[in-house]
C-alpha cells in the first residue's frame, strides 16, 4: 500500500493524495475511510470532507466504483493488479485531532484522510510527499531513505505527521527511550525548564509501570495564536493543540500545558497499551462500545496531575487546585445523579463530547477522575498502604497487555479488590455503574487520609439561592439545578436574565443585583424569543457547593 500526499493550492485547503493498491486478487474491492479516530469516542464522518474521487489504472484506465455506504466505496478492479485511487481531502480544521493544510504547514492525522482496503488492514505501507517543500517532519514513523513506513494500517491511523520549516525541537533520554518535544506555531519555548519538567514527570510514570512500551515517543505542539486546549493520544506520540502561544509558559497556562502533556504521556501505557477488551483490537468500521471509560480517560486524568505532583513538578497546592476544579465539574453538572459513569461511558458515541441535553450525563473524565482518587485511596488504607492504585496499574501492564489481553469489567473489579485486600462490591454497584450521592463517598473516604473535605457556598449568588448558573462573561443560563427557584419556574438552559427587580442588567452583573436585593425577585428573561415576567423566590436550599480538598 503506498500514498503519496501533495497540496498544490495551500491556499485552497485541499490534501491532495494518491493510493495506490497493489497485488489485487479480486475482480471486486472494498475501501473504507476510517468512521471515528482514538482518543474521541464519536463517529467523525471524515468522508464529507472529500471533494473528488476518482479510481484508475496504472495506464490511466478509468474504473467503475460506487459509494455503499457513507464512507465505504466498491471498486470493480476487473483483471488489474494495480490500481490508484485519486482524492482530495479538505484540511480546514487545526486541533489536536483534525488534518490542516496552510503556507507554514502540513499536517495529517492519518486516521481521518487515509483509506484501507477492507481484509488488507495489516499489509505493509509506504508514504510519500511530493512537492511539499518541507525541510522537518514531525513524526514517530520511520524514514526510509525518500519515504516513511508503517507496519500495517492500525500503526499509520496512530502515527500524525506535521510537514513544516519552522518546526522547534529538543530531545532528552529517560532509560532507554527518547523522547523529542515538537513545537509548531509561533512561540518561545523555555527550553530549560520544559526539558527539566517533562523529564520529571517521564521518570515518575515510568516508576509506575517499570518500563515504556515503545522505543521513542514525540510531543507534537500545535501552538496556536488563540485559546486552546485539547490532547490526543497515540501509540509513540501525542498531538497537543495549545494557545495562546504568547503565555504558553507562564503561569496558569503553563500548569494546564504540564497537565495535558502529563496525561497524554500516561495514555502511552493506559489506553495505546492497557486498553478495554472491547476495543482490542480497534474496528475503524464503526461505533467501539465500552462501558470502561473511567478506566482509559478517568484513570488518566487522575494520573496526569498526580504524576506532576509526586515529581516536583507540581507543588501539593497546584495539585489540588487541579482536584478542585474537576470537583466544581463534578458538582455542577446534576447529569451525574442521571447517569452513571459506566453508561455515560457507552453513550459518548451519542452525545459524549457535547455538553447535551440539560442534566443528562456524567463525565468519563470528570467522575472517572475522581473515582480513581477514591478508589486510590482506598486500596492505600485497606491494604495498611502496602498497595495503591499503581498496584493495579503496574498489573494490568505486566499481567494483561504483556500478555496481549484486554481488561474486561470483571478484571477491573478483581484487580481493585484484590489490591484493597477488600471487595469493593459497593463501590462498583453505587459509584461505577450506579448514581449514589457522591458527596458522602468522599466524606467517608477522606476520614481516614490526610485529606479534609470543605463544603461552601457558591460565591455565585444567583446560582447558589436561585439555581441559574449563568455562563462566564453573560446573563445566560449554563446550567439549572433541578427542583430549584429557576427549574420550577420554567428556566432552562440557554435562557437569559435581561432584567432584576426592574433594573436592566450589564453584562455578567446578576449575582451582584441578585444578592443585593435577596428574597423574591422579579425577574424578567428572555426564552424562545420571547420577553417573560416571573417571580423568582429565594431558596433556603442552597444549589452548586463549592466543595474543596484541603
Amino acid at each position: 500500500m503506498i500514498y503519496t500526499f501533495s497540496s498544490k493550492n495551500r491556499g485552497s485547503k485541499f490534501l491532495d493524495i494518491e493510493f495506490l493498491i497493489e497485488n489485487i486478487k479480486d475482480d471486486e474491492i472494498l475501501v473504507q475511510l476510517p468512521a471515528w479516530r482514538p482518543g474521541r469516542y464519536e463517529l467523525a464522518n471524515f468522508a464529507k470532507n472529500i471533494q473528488q474521487f476518482s479510481v484508475q489504472t496504472l495506464n490511466n484506465k478509468e474504473l467503475l466504483f460506487e459509494k455503499i455506504t457513507k464512507d465505504r466505496w466498491k471498486i470493480k478492479t476487473g483483471k488489474s493488479k494495480k490500481i490508484i485511487i485519486k482524492y482530495n481531502y479538505y484540511a480546514n480544521e487545526l486541533n489536536a485531532g483534525s488534518t490542516w493544510v496552510d503556507e507554514s504547514q502540513i499536517y495529517i492525522n492519518p486516521v481521518n484522510c487515509c483509506l484501507f482496503v477492507v481484509g488488507r488492514e495489516n499489509d505493509p505501507i509506504k508514504l510519500f510527499f511530493n512537492e511539499t517543500q518541507h525541510k522537518q517532519t514531525a513524526t514517530s514513523l520511520q524514514k526510509i531513505g525518500d519515504h516513511f513506513v508503517a507496519e500495517n494500517f492500525d500503526e499509520l491511523a496512530d502515527s500524525p505527521l506535521i510537514l513544516s520549516n519552522s518546526l522547534q525541537h529538543k530531545c532528552y533520554r529517560v532509560n532507554d527511550t527518547k523522547f523529542t518535544v515538537w513545537f509548531q506555531g509561533e512561540c518561545k519555548p523555555e527550553w530549560a525548564k520544559i526539558i527539566k519538567d517533562f523529564k520529571a514527570f517521564t521518570k515518575e510514570q515510568l516508576k509506575v509501570f517499570g518500563s515504556f512500551p515503545f522505543n521513542e515517543y514525540h510531543f507534537l505542539n500545535q501552538i496556536l495564536p488563540y485559546k486552546s486546549y485539547h490532547g490526543v493520544e497515540h501509540k509513540k506520540s501525542t498531538v497537543i493543540s495549545f494557545g495562546p502561544g504568547y503565555s504558553v509558559f507562564e503561569g496558569e497556562n503553563y500548569e494546564e500545558f504540564l497537565g495535558v502533556s502529563s496525561h497524554e504521556l500516561f495514555h502511552a501505557w493506559n489506553v495505546k497499551s492497557i486498553r478495554p477488551a472491547d476495543m482490542l483490537p480497534y474496528d475503524f468500521t464503526k461505533e467501539n462500545y465500552t462501558k470502561m471509560g473511567y478506566l482509559t480517560e478517568g484513570i488518566t486524568t487522575y494520573y496526569g496531575d498526580l504524576m506532576l505532583q509526586r515529581s516536583g513538578v507540581f507543588t501539593n497546592a497546584q495539585f489540588l487546585k487541579q482536584i478542585n476544579k474537576t470537583l466544581d465539574r463534578h458538582f455542577y453538572n446534576y447529569g451525574a445523579q442521571n447517569m452513571s459513569v459506566a453508561d455515560s461511558s457507552f453513550d459518548t458515541w451519542l452525545d459524549g463530547y457535547e455538553r447535551g441535553i440539560p442534566n443528562r450525563k456524567a463525565s468519563i473524565y470528570t467522575e472517572g477522575c475522581l473515582l480513581a482518587f477514591v478508589t486510590d485511596q482506598l486500596i492505600r488504607q485497606n491494604s495498611k498502604g502496602k498497595n495503591s492504585l499503581d498496584t493495579v496499574m503496574n498489573e494490568f501492564y505486566h499481567s494483561y497487555y504483556q500478555k496481549g489481553k484486554g481488561i474486561t469489567e470483571k478484571d477491573f473489579i478483581t484487580e481493585i479488590n484484590k489490591a484493597s485486600t477488600i471487595d469493593l462490591e459497593n463501590l462498583w454497584d453505587n459509584y461505577f455503574y450506579g448514581t449514589k450521592n457522591f458527596y458522602s463517598l468522599l466524606k467517608s473516604t477522606l476520614k481516614k487520609s490526610d485529606f479534609k473535605l470543605t463544603k461552601e457556598h457558591n460565591a455565585k449568588y444567583f446560582a447558589a439561592h436561585y439555581g441559574f448558573f449563568n455562563q462566564p462573561g453573560t446573563n445566560k443560563a449554563l446550567f439549572i439545578a433541578p427542583k430549584s427557584p429557576a427549574y420550577k419556574a420554567g428556566i432552562n438552559v440557554g435562557d437569559e436574565v435581561i432584567s432584576i427587580n426592574k433594573i436592566v442588567l450589564e453584562k455578567d452583573n446578576l449575582n451582584q443585583w441578585a444578592k443585593y436585593f435577596g428574597g423574591t425577585l422579579e425577574v424578567v428573561f428572555k426564552k424562545d424569543g420571547l420577553l417573560k415576567t416571573i417571580k423568582l423566590p429565594h431558596s433556603t436550599k442552597l444549589f452548586f457547593p463549592k466543595i474543596n480538598l484541603v
